[in-house]
């Protein structure tokens, strides 16, 4: 691999940060039984991810909080639940409820003291990543925080997204490194001829379309492991 030392981390949120299926905390007193909240909390976010890509690729940007709503509301009739209208309103204002990954705390901590610009650029409103990065612990670590939904009206993986954190990273763009959760993301960041990091916590198998991420790792620590290793290998 040829020498490569990052100075801005450009992180995605949802399913790199944040673990979105950890809604089901808030779904269960709703649905009455934990089974029925982890299954309507996969169907909400596999529609949201799909519903992402359908309407940016459509050029029919709907804003986060109401496409959120809409996919919670195709996940319940999916499952046959009917809830009243105020019970389907307070658990979408409990969506910032997102525990981080058990690593990614430490691991941020560990990029801040090499010397890193963390920033997200992520599709939620500014305000939906502000709050759940308050409520995981992920708020004190980031330098910046980018909605590319409200600046561009455009969703992963658009080429607008992949322009934006560029033009806001504060760097040259062979100094930047974008950090994923999702092998898609890390498509579009490549094509925007980005290194890349995909953290597999799944251990997914990759998609052999000649797309191969900078780094691979099974989760956000060992990144950071990997990155402080080759600093001091660089200034040895």
């Amino acid at each position: 691999m040829e020498k490569f030392m990052a100075k801005t981390l450009i992180f995605d949120t949802w399913g790199t940060l944040v673990d979105n299926y950890s809604i089901s905390d808030v779904l269960e007193p709703y649905v009455n039984e934990a089974n029925t909240a982890h299954i309507v909390a996969h169907d909400w976010r596999f529609h949201q991810k799909w519903a992402m890509f359908y309407t940016t690729l459509a050029e029919s940007f709907v804003p986060h909080p109401d496409l959120t709503e809409a996919c919670l509301r195709w996940a319940l009739e999916k499952n046959h639940i009917a809830l009243s209208e105020s019970a389907i309103k307070e658990i979408v204002s409990q969506y910032h409820k997102l525990r981080a990954y058990p690593d990614v705390i430490n691991a941020l901590k560990d990029l801040k003291k090499q010397g890193h610009k963390l920033m997200i650029v992520a599709n939620p409103t500014k305000k939906m990543i502000e709050d759940h990065s308050k409520y995981a612990g992920t708020y004190p670590y980031l330098d910046e925080i980018i909605s590319n939904g409200e600046e561009v009206n455009a969703f992963k993986p658009s080429p607008k997204v992949f322009n934006l954190g560029i033009e806001r990273a504060g760097c040259e763009k062979s100094d930047i490194l974008w950090v994923t959760g999702h092998f898609w993301e890390i498509v579009g960041a490549t094509k925007q001829g980005l290194k890349t990091a995909w953290t597999n916590r799944a251990r997914q198998p990759m998609l052999k379309i000649g797309v191969t991420p900078t780094y691979t790792t099974n989760n956000l620590q060992e990144l950071a492991n990997i990155l402080s290793t080759e600093r001091e290998r660089a200034e040895a």
